[in-house]
């Protein structure tokens, strides 16, 4: 028991080898388990990590992006506002050399005629007094709306100013309005001059920003109202429709410039907002196939960790494999135990643990073997004694048949014989006084005694050869033995039957039947009564899941003349009969009669 399975036969020593499959069945092998379970926990560490890291790169690089974004935004915003600003500062020095006033008229068509000619890009260029009347301009048409500069006014008269006019009508345009202030000699400003931008000045402008900033990214440049609502953009977007959300629920990276940067913008009144944005799929292209990458990595990591791990944990667990072996050895009755490896790891103890536990199986077999022995000798013994104890209960069943018939005979021929011999003995003594006439009438008497006793006598065998009770039941075979009595003597009978007596049908309802058949019969013979009752009544009845038989209790009563129980009957064996068999059915008898006073039997019985 403490040899070493250094030894023992293993596949590497000559066994054939399992296949690939079943060498990385963890059910099988526990070095699979190790390694699936080595597998399982570095490739579950390891993607929670590499979620954890491209999450974060992710993450960063959003970041970036947005900040690049927002960087670009701020440079487009800071280039528009220099455009701008280079545009009001032309309109400033013009502004600062006229003077609107009385003096004189001079010819401002020709004056913002050549401030058109010197700045190209202004399309309407014209004067307006401090009601915002237009006094003159390039073109005969007011190519800004008055209602373009309503809350303006007071504004423009105090400082330069930007604002965006929106086009009314169908087929118009949309345009910036650039005023600043135009001075009167030695008073406050009386008028402004308002030049007009062009939208397509505004989108180029934009569309020269992007190229150059975007660096050859898809970026989109979105300017916005006060309200959110598209000014210029990419021409997917519809213009003038409100943008609440410019990066459509994550489809796009959004840039918005600092704070700086529209503070130095004059488009303070013109409350528009500049954003950059770029598709979040070509933005974060380079993170997410970082983050592939990475999770490639990470699953062929944990699948070469897991090879490893099994490999490493089959050559230690070469002695537990080969226990298993003998172990099946074992089971299969090839060996008689099993040999305990060397040393004091976990293994030896197993091996330990299950040869001291063969053993103990086999020592337990062998004492099974011997009890088996000795318990097949007292099966032997004991249907030995069954069989005595079968044949004594055969010549019970005889005796108790003898003495039914005994009874039987007692209540049929031995009365029927007793009351002939007595009429044969009254004829011999007197015989020779009585007349022919006297004579015949006691020899009639004595026939009649004799067909009598010859009819109840068949009647007898008729009823012991019947199967009444087995047939109908006790209650129905005792209301139909008691239905005959009063019909034969006139007997007035009350019966109190109950309805679950018809389901008594065995012996002891049959041997019921013959004790109550005996009691009835003497009170037909002797009782002389004019009242029978008769009652069978349960006692007591047993759970519907219970096998324990029920309580009955058997009444019968006359207003006959009653005996004297006490008194000895020589010669007379029907009382006796009946506490036989009482004694027999385990029941209990109880007979209370005097002499006048009619006479009453009740039995109590288990069926």
């Amino acid at each position: 028991m403490t040899s070493s399975l250094s030894q023992a036969p293993t596949p590497d020593d000559g066994a054939p080898r399992e296949p690939l499959a079943q060498r990385l069945d963890p059910r099988r092998h526990i070095a699979a388990a190790v390694g699936w379970a080595v597998f399982v926990l570095v490739v579950v560490g390891a993607l929670v990590a590499a979620e954890l890291a491209a999450g974060t790169a992710e993450r960063q690089v959003r970041a970036d992006t947005q900040a690049r974004l927002g960087q670009t935004a701020g440079q487009a915003a800071d280039a528009l506002a220099a455009r701008v600003q280079v545009l009001l500062a032309a309109l400033q020095a013009s502004a600062a050399q006229w003077q609107l006033d009385g003096a004189g008229a001079p010819d401002w068509a020709a004056r913002l005629q050549a401030l058109q000619r010197a700045q190209p890009v202004l399309g309407w260029i014209g004067l307006r007094d401090a009601q915002g009347q237009l006094l003159a301009a390039t073109d005969a048409a007011d190519a800004v709306a008055p209602a373009a500069l309503q809350g303006h006014m007071a504004q423009a008269l105090r400082a330069p100013q930007l604002i965006v006019q929106r086009a009314r009508a169908a087929g118009a345009d949309d345009a910036l309005v650039l005023s600043v202030p135009l001075a009167a000699a030695g008073a406050p400003p009386a008028g402004v001059l308002v030049a007009q931008l062009p939208w397509l000045w505004l989108q180029a402008e934009l569309d020269a920003r992007l190229r150059a900033l975007a660096g050859g990214a898809p970026l989109q440049l979105l300017l916005l109202d006060a309200q959110d609502r598209l000014l210029a953009g990419p021409p997917e977007v519809p213009e003038g429709a409100p943008l609440a959300d410019p990066s459509e629920q994550g489809r796009y990276l959004v840039g918005r410039p600092s704070p700086r940067a529209d503070a130095g913008t004059p488009a303070g009144g013109a409350g528009w907002k500049l954003l950059v944005r770029e598709d979040a799929v070509s933005a974060l292209a380079q993170a997410r196939q970082a983050r592939r990458t990475m999770l490639l990595g990470v699953l062929g990591a944990g699948l070469l960790a897991a090879l490893v791990a099994v490999g490493v944990a089959h050559r230690p667990l070469r002695r537990l494999r080969a226990l298993a072996r003998q172990a099946r050895a074992v089971q299969g009755g090839q060996r008689a135990g099993v040999t305990v490896p060397a040393g004091r790891d976990e293994v030896h103890a197993i091996g330990q643990a299950l040869a001291e536990l063969i053993e103990h199986l086999q020592a337990e077999k062998a004492a099974l073997a011997r009890l088996n022995t000795e318990l097949d000798a007292r099966v032997a013994a004991r249907t030995a004694r069954i069989e005595r104890l079968a044949q004594d209960a055969r010549r019970a069943a005889v005796t108790r048949e003898r003495l039914r018939l005994a009874r039987g005979l007692h209540d049929t021929l031995a009365h029927s014989l007793m009351a002939l011999l007595t009429q044969i003995r009254l004829m011999r003594k007197l015989g020779a006084r009585w007349s022919a006439e006297q004579w015949q009438a006691e020899l009639a008497e004595a026939e009649q005694a004799a067909a009598s006793g010859l009819a109840e006598a068949r009647a007898a065998i008729g009823q012991m050869r019947a199967s009444g009770v087995a047939d109908s039941g006790l209650g129905p075979e005792l209301q139909a033995l008691a239905r005959r009595l009063a019909e034969r003597s006139g007997v007035a009978l009350t019966a109190d039957i109950a309805p679950a007596a018809a389901e008594l049908v065995d012996e002891r309802a049959a041997a019921v039947l013959a004790m109550a058949r005996e009691a009835l019969r003497n009170v037909e013979r002797h009782a002389q009564a004019r009242h029978l009752t008769l009652a069978l009544q349960p006692e007591s009845l047993p759970a519907p899941d219970s096998d324990e038989p029920a309580r009955w209790r058997l009444t019968l009563a006359d207003d006959g003349v009653g005996f004297d129980v006490r008194q000895p009957r020589p010669g007379h064996f029907g009382l006796l009969g009946l506490r036989e068999q009482a004694e027999q059915l385990g029941a209990e008898l109880t007979l209370d009669s005097a002499p006048g006073q009619g006479c009453r039997l009740q039995l109590r019985f288990a069926a």
